[in-house]
């Protein structure tokens, strides 16, 4: 999994300040406002800041979508529009840390990792999510272009649907909830190369399927390292947050919960899975090596025979036999039948 921006603070720094890198600065973050209540909705990008502020309307839900993160001025902005705490604006400047849920008075600060295939055979993206829920108003702020967050919007656009009749709250749930459905998909092209690789394994397994191994065992890392406090992040928005989720969504939170549980699971079998690939593996290399060994040991023992009438026939010596015309015919004929005889033993005692 690669990742594409890093951040960093600068040492001695004020807390709420964080200096942030990416290959691209240039780049205007894009915006994106949907406004919408059970009856209407409005969806727009937006070029100005100004626009980002909560809505005067209580009756309508507003969802700030911003792709990009590395300008700090505009995420400022919009973090004093929404009275954002320094440290809170912070943490969305810093997205290479662990997965956290913050809960304050006045909004929940969400901190995820969203892992995405980038087109069909594209490689896989990590990049954080910070996900702000307020009374009637969702900030989500991501690093790069490009989401999984599709399938909400068309429910936004939806007249009808749950979401348009539902709360802010619920729409903070819809985009966990695809954040960790999409867990599932990668888990599953994961368990498929698993399987590819093990098959591999028992056929041919050669260096390049022990790097696939290696590749596989640190992927699965990850996605532990991002998926595990994710299981801390349902059961404290269910617990310790009533004030932001109301009565009606904590069912979904506790299905969230359940879901993040069984990623959990699939995660740690695929990683015994793995380091019991490696063992297998292991004993593949040394078995073919020992094949080979014995191959070339019962080849070495075969020319024993040979090489010791040959050794004993070479020396420099008068040897009375050679007065016989068949003296040359008969010590091949010897040396040919001990190698027989080697030979016929060792298949007998399966050697070979």
């Amino acid at each position: 999994m690669r990742e594409y921006a890093s951040t960093g603070t600068s040492n001695g720094a004020p807390p709420g300040r964080s200096l942030h890198k990416t290959p691209d600065r240039t780049r205007t973050p894009r915006i994106r406002i949907f406004d919408y209540n059970e009856a209407q909705f409005t969806e727009s990008q937006v070029e100005s800041v100004s626009e980002c502020r909560p809505p005067s309307d209580k009756s309508t839900i507003r969802w700030i979508n911003v792709d990009g993160v590395h300008m700090p001025e505009i995420i400022t902005k919009i973090g004093e529009a929404f009275g954002l705490h320094p440290l809170t604006i912070e943490d969305i400047f810093t997205p290479d840390q662990q997965p956290k849920v913050e809960a304050l008075p006045e909004y929940a600060l969400i901190t995820m990792r969203m892992i995405r295939n980038e087109g069909q055979n594209g490689p896989v993206v990590s990049e954080q999510v910070s996900i702000l829920l307020g009374s009637n108003y969702v900030l989500s702020f991501q690093e790069v272009e490009g989401d999984v967050f599709d399938p909400i919007r068309r429910r936004i656009r939806e007249e009808g649907s749950r979401v348009r009749k539902s709360g802010a709250d619920y729409l903070a749930y819809s985009l966990m909830d695809l954040i960790v459905d999409n867990y599932f998909v990668l888990l599953n092209q994961i368990s498929e190369n698993i399987e590819m690789s093990q098959e591999r394994i028992i056929l041919e397994p050669t260096a390049d399927t022990l790097r696939d191994i290696y590749e596989l065992k640190r992927a699965m890392a990850e996605m532990r390292r991002y998926t595990w406090p994710v299981r801390e992040i349902a059961l404290r928005l269910e617990r310790e947050s009533p004030q932001m989720f109301k009565k009606s969504t904590l069912p979904y939170l506790r299905d969230l919960y359940d879901h993040v549980i069984q990623i959990t699971d699939h995660i740690e079998i695929y990683r015994e899975w793995l380091g019991s690939m490696l063992d297998i593996y292991l004993s593949s290399v040394t078995n073919r090596l020992n094949e080979v060994i014995k191959v070339l040991t019962v080849i070495s023992t075969i020319a024993i025979p040979p090489t010791v009438v040959g050794s004993w026939y070479g020396m420099n010596l008068l040897i009375p036999e050679f007065d016989s015309d068949l003296a040359y015919p008969i010590v091949i004929m010897i040396t040919l039948t001990m190698m027989v005889i080697m030979l016929t033993f060792f298949k007998r005692k399966r050697w070979i």
